[in-house]
């Protein structure tokens, strides 16, 4: 996998595509691709600046086809014949280094076709030069729902025989709700041939091969096997992922979510070929839009400063000088002084529950590290007279100076959290736990947020989150993209680190333990990435 530059893949497709263009007089045309190809290519993504190459054969004397990608790093060989795919990819352990191992699977019903599919194209009436071919042109726009539409350009060379060969594919998806292409690729098809040995659609040793669900039994690691260019993959992947996450949708919203599907999985398997020092996985959230997971971010900067928020009681200089004798690691988890993580669920709750995770954790420094299991939903209810605003978010500033006013009470006495808004019931509770005051720590100072998170406990934090935050797997997370970004969701910072000599706050989220790293993530301390240092605030109990 190599980066191109955007700017000149664009050049190059725009000066190669160039040519002149006629009008075919035979109107009653179809696309007859070969029985048996072989076929070099590469894979141009224009919104990561990213190229793949790709190697295929096929046979339907022989009822097999293969495919390499990543230079031959991986082979697949999907035997019809017999019913089974083999994966051949290299690993690497503390015993061996890049050592290739056989994966297989049954259940292929028959070789993998791996050029495109032509059933919803329609020729244009065009030809144009590409590549030094005469190449007919296809098309086609399919729309899914009213927010995307997927357009399909397919460029064609007929030989002599009345075989057609793929030349360029081009393929755009247009987002309307934020009124861009999130998506375009352009796969080029070059050094065909049909001499195809049955040695090359062969797997070597195929005896020694592995079955794939014995070895990999659960649903993350099988599927790195598979690949979203290949279509039988594509389905089983997107089948396995619906049963993992319990998805039930109308049959006019099937298609909707596997496209939506496809393309975040996309954008996670090139971030990770990137190897940026954090990793993307598919998770809940991978069927749906940046649009429809607004409610993730349901933090909003204050209007002004609260009075009642008082300023961190040390100065600059005795920052730096406390910060001399701070440990180089600090995780409140290990004083056993942060609850489990929690779930908002649909609702734009994040400022409730890195609120209420603040607390418990100050709580729970204050008297001997009894945990206590406040209720969200009791702000989320109530606290609409300071600067929140239920499931539709709230600030920061507004929760504490609600929490201040009134506490919180623990879940079991309020009830469990609904993920919706509620009538307010704060009036029928016995004892809700309130807190002294709330500060905010010196702004943008990493050592003050040192010196706070291990004085006074958790920090309530806002975040930008971006896909990549929202898709986070694991390692380091550092979002080029987070640079100018409002916050517009809220985390509890409870503790910092050094990993290869790079510093990063511990975060606690509130998208379940299935989200990141057990439901936290691992924020990049440097040049206060998505924010983390703009405003952080922690109660006083």
């Amino acid at each position: 996998m190599a980066a191109i530059p955007a700017t000149l893949v664009l050049f190059l497709y725009i000066t190669l595509a160039s040519g002149y263009t006629l009008l075919r007089e035979d109107d009653d045309n179809e696309i007859v691709w070969p029985p048996e190809y072989h076929f070099k290519g590469e894979k141009l993504n224009l919104k990561s600046s990213l190229k793949e190459t790709f190697e295929v054969w096929y046979s339907a004397e022989l009822n097999r086809s293969r495919v390499d990608l990543q230079n031959g790093n991986v082979k697949k060989y999907y035997y019809g014949d017999t019913g089974h795919a083999y994966v051949l990819h290299p690993i690497t352990t503390e015993e061996y280094t890049n050592e290739e191992v056989c994966l297989v699977r049954p259940g292929v019903d028959e070789q993998v076709d791996f050029l495109p599919d032509v059933s919803e194209l329609t020729y244009t009436g065009q030809t144009m030069t590409l590549y030094d071919k005469v190449v007919d042109v296809w098309s086609s726009a399919e729309e899914y729902g009213e927010k995307m539409l997927w357009e399909t350009t397919l460029y064609v060379f007929k030989t002599d025989a009345g075989i057609d060969l793929p030349v360029q594919l081009v393929r755009k998806m247009y987002n309307y709700d934020v009124g861009e292409v999130s998506s375009h690729t352009i796969s080029n098809f070059f050094d065909y041939t049909d001499e195809i040995s049955e040695e090359e659609l062969t797997v070597e040793n195929e005896d020694d091969c592995e079955y794939l669900f014995d070895v990999n039994p659960d649903y993350k690691t099988t599927m790195k096997y598979y690949h979203p260019d290949i279509p039988v993959e594509l389905d089983a992947a997107f089948e396995m992922y619906t049963t993992h996450h319990g998805k039930h949708y109308q049959d006019n919203e099937h298609q909707i979510r596997k496209t939506i599907f496809e393309k975040n999985w996309r954008m996670v398997e090139e971030h990770n070929r990137k190897n940026l020092g954090f990793r993307l996985e598919l998770n809940d959230f991978s069927d749906k839009t940046d649009e429809e997971l607004k409610y993730l971010a349901g933090t909003f900067p204050s209007s002004r400063q609260d009075p009642d928020m008082l300023p961190f009681p040390h100065t600059l200089q005795e920052i730096d000088e406390l910060a001399e004798e701070l440990p180089e690691n600090f995780d409140l988890r290990i004083e056993g002084a942060i609850t489990p993580v929690k779930n908002q669920g649909h609702c734009g709750s994040c400022w409730a529950f890195c609120t209420t995770a603040a607390v418990e954790g100050a709580i729970a420094r204050s008297n001997g590290d009894r945990l206590l299991d406040l209720s969200e939903q009791s702000l989320v209810d109530c606290a609409w007279g300071f600067d929140t605003w239920g499931c539709d978010g709230g600030t920061l500033e507004g929760a504490m100076k609600y929490v201040l006013t009134h506490g919180i009470p623990t879940e079991m006495e309020y009830g469990v959290y609904e993920a919706n808004d509620g009538y307010c019931a704060i009036q029928n509770m016995t004892n809700p736990y309130k807190i002294r005051g709330f500060s905010q720590v010196t702004p943008r100072n990493p050592n003050a947020l040192k010196l706070a998170l291990v004085k006074y406990g958790p920090v309530t934090v806002g975040v930008h989150a971006s896909f990549y935050m929202k898709h986070y797997s694991s390692g380091l997370f550092y979002d080029f993209s987070c640079e100018d970004s409002r916050a517009d969701h809220a985390v509890t910072v409870v503790g910092y680190g050094v990993r290869n000599e790079e510093e990063y706050w511990i975060v606690k989220n509130s998208w379940g333990e299935n989200w990141g790293e057990d439901g936290y993530i691992l924020i990049s301390a440097k040049n206060n990435n998505c924010g983390v240092l703009d405003s952080p605030i922690y109660p006083i109990v």
